[in-house]
């Protein structure tokens, strides 16, 4: 607002004030009257659309019109509710915006050196139900000209738009918008904020489908929908880090290589927000498939035919306790022939997959020739998984000390399908506890168990413990092969029932892992 400086307009715009309580703004011009049109003051401050406005200064009956500014914001001289040589009388008009006033003549323009503010409140009536990141959508409501910033959600703020009216403003959605309610931030003397009672559904890409299916690892899948264009990252199941880069994109198809490590499962569609977007199907990946060896057992050094489907993807073998074997003796996609290596050991087959870092596992353990029968068990406490003895209300696994344990390995393994790893860290660990239990030991004789030394365990000790005391049964650790132990009862303990046991590594320092199996009373 201005301040009158000048002491005779100064008196009378007080006396003005006292007379009918109006506010003027800050003196606009200080320039003595020389027959030119001067604007020194307006007001009230605080005015609203619709209000009357003072306009006060020198040789004001020349003023033709009066414009605001906004969108045909103009008041022309037959408008006027008053008009003199000190003093114009108007009605703010409805397109008025927060910014100069110009007063036109034939003299010329003069326009206020201070900015002309009103008292509005902002209202939406309603937005546009959804729409395509960097499509507009249009707001619909009153003074929506004098909004200065939309925030969608997640505070993604817009200050520019496409266009402005009072009842109608037009946004373009940012192509990191996210679905959610609209905040809208508008000026005024009374300048606030809002959060629409409607929200904005921001589009997402859409997969309705795959081709081929299922698909090879490395070769291109071509991804069906809506909005795919839309799509910056593709994350697919199994695959830590999402694909950037496609072999071509589309509003309806997006083409992308299937990475090494995906896996069967659902694909998910990110665009700029970030928000995910996950296909409801699965996407499927081909792969061998073993469905049987021939012959079972079979001798080392010796031809395996290996049966099932999509053998022609194998690029390796991996038999028990031998290294990849990667030269084949025939291959199809039905049948796979490899010299089975020397010193290979029961269990199950590994195949490697071209261009995928997956490996496929079969169902069977393959026998081999001359090779030792796991040990009989009459009772048993860990073949595949822990028995239900030390897994129910009667028992439980100890977290034990010193190391870790996993009861799920696959390889090595002396019966079944898995095994125990352990791997010792130190300070006489015992990674693997099984407690709480009490199992009569009156019919049996011996404890039984099958030890698997790991690269670099060979000459390693650990101990058997069997009701919290140790060091009865020491087990010198043999690397590479599988041994049995069958130890009598009466060398562990001479205690009438099983409560716990240990497999306690023996020296204190740790660093090497075994594998156990075939763990029980006989």
């Amino acid at each position: 607002m201005f301040r009158l400086t000048n002491t005779r307009l100064f008196a009378f715009t007080f006396l003005l004030l006292a007379m009918v309580g109006f506010t003027a703004c800050d003196k606009d011009d200080e320039t003595s009257d020389d027959g030119r049109v001067q604007l020194l003051s307006f007001g009230p401050t605080g005015a609203k659309h619709g209000d009357t406005l003072r306009f006060f200064g020198n040789n004001l009956n020349l003023v033709t019109e009066v414009t605001f500014t906004g969108n045909n914001a103009v008041v022309k001289q037959t408008e006027f509710k008053q008009q003199t040589a000190q003093e114009i009388l108007l009605v703010v008009p409805q397109a008025a915006e927060q910014g100069v006033v110009t007063l036109k003549s034939a003299q010329g323009d003069v326009v206020s050196k201070t900015q002309f503010n009103l008292n509005v409140t902002t209202q939406v009536t309603g937005v546009t139900a959804e729409a395509r990141p960097g499509t507009d959508i249009t707001l619909s409501g009153s003074y929506l000209n004098w909004v200065k910033s939309i925030s969608f959600a997640k505070g993604k703020v817009v200050t520019s738009f496409v266009s402005k009216a009072f009842d109608k403003l037009v946004v373009k959605v940012p192509a990191d918008a996210e679905t959610g309610p609209l905040v809208i931030a508008y000026s005024g003397t009374d300048s606030a904020e809002f959060e629409t009672a409607d929200t904005v559904r921001v589009i997402l890409p859409v997969a309705t489908g795959f081709a081929p299916s299922p698909v090879k690892h490395a070769d291109n899948l071509t991804i069906n929908g809506t909005d795919l264009d839309l799509t910056e990252k593709v994350g697919f199941t199994g695959v830590a880090t999402p694909i950037t880069e496609f072999v071509s994109k589309t509003a309806t198809q997006l083409v992308v290589k299937v990475p090494a490590g995906a896996q069967k499962g659902k694909v998910t569609l990110m665009p700029a927000s970030g928000v995910a977007s996950v296909s409801a199907m699965d996407m499927e990946v081909l792969l061998p498939a073993i469905t049987g060896f021939a012959p079972s057992p079979v001798d080392p050094n010796t031809n395996l035919t290996i049966n099932g489907t999509n053998l022609d993807l194998v690029t390796s073998v991996t038999f028990q306790n031998a290294a990849p074997v990667t030269a084949f003796v025939s291959q199809s996609a039905s049948r796979l022939v490899v010299r089975v290596p020397n010193g290979v050991l029961r269990g199950k087959v590994v195949l490697g997959v071209r261009n995928s870092s997956l490996t496929v596992e079969s169902g069977d353990v393959l026998e081999i020739t001359g090779a030792v029968p796991p040990p009989t068990l009459a009772f048993p406490i860990y073949t595949d998984a822990v028995t239900a003895n030390w897994t129910g209300n009667s028992g439980w696994i100890g977290g034990g000390w010193g190391g870790n344990k996993n009861y799920d390995n696959t390889t090595p393994v002396r019966e079944g399908s898995k095994s125990v790893k352990i791997d010792y860290v130190g300070g006489y660990g015992s990674p693997v506890q099984l407690g709480g239990t009490n199992i009569s030991l009156a019919q049996y004789r011996n404890f039984k168990l099958s030890v698997f030394g790991a690269p670099g365990s060979g000459g390693k000790t650990i101990t058997v413990g069997i009701n919290g005391t140790n060091g009865k049964f020491n087990i010198t650790v043999v690397e590479g092969k599988w041994t049995d132990y069958s130890v009598p009862l009466t060398t562990l303990t001479s205690d009438a029932a099983l409560k716990e046991i240990w497999v306690q590594e023996f020296s204190g320092t740790g660093g090497f892992s075994v594998y156990v199996d075939a763990l029980g009373l006989d």
